[in-house]
């Protein structure tokens, strides 16, 4: 029985110690971490003309991005302006995806989307590239262009 009694300390010890371990290292790289270049980018044309969430804009924008966002201030203004499209409500595909074919690689990566959607009534349909870069730790919106 003494044998057990000094057992249980460190079965606890080593539990504790483990439960720690595995909460570091989920801390570590989360899911943001995780999503293909193509994923964040499509999160981000989804916040812009579908959820109109700015703080899901912001959360995928890269620190130029992030600037014209903070500048620009609504989502309207950002679908005028860094956009170059103003849509009510948008459906959205990836149609393209430049990069390596495991994405592995942290080089920048080019998505093309290709967005339908209404605006007052009429229905519009463009095509949009969105250069992809590898900054703190995760996939972010680097630079929005016409096809």
């Amino acid at each position: 029985m003494n044998i057990m009694t000094n057992l249980l300390p460190v079965k606890a010890i080593t539990l504790l110690a483990t439960l720690l371990l595995t909460f570091t290292l989920t801390g570590c790289g989360g899911a943001d971490s995780k999503k293909l270049p193509e994923d964040v980018a499509e999160e981000f044309i989804n916040a812009v003309y579908n959820t109109k969430d700015i703080s899901v804009i912001k959360q995928h924008s890269s620190d130029k991005v992030l600037d014209l966002i903070e500048h620009y201030r609504t989502v309207k203004m950002i679908q005028r302006h860094l956009m170059d499209l103003t849509l009510d409500s948008a459906k959205i595909q990836v149609t393209d995806v430049g990069g390596d074919f495991f994405r592995k690689s942290k080089k920048d990566n080019k998505v093309e989307i290709h967005i339908r959607g209404d605006f007052q009534g009429n229905k519009k349909a463009d095509d949009r590239f969105i250069l992809m870069t590898w900054q703190d730790g995760r996939w972010k919106v680097k630079k929005v262009t016409k096809s």
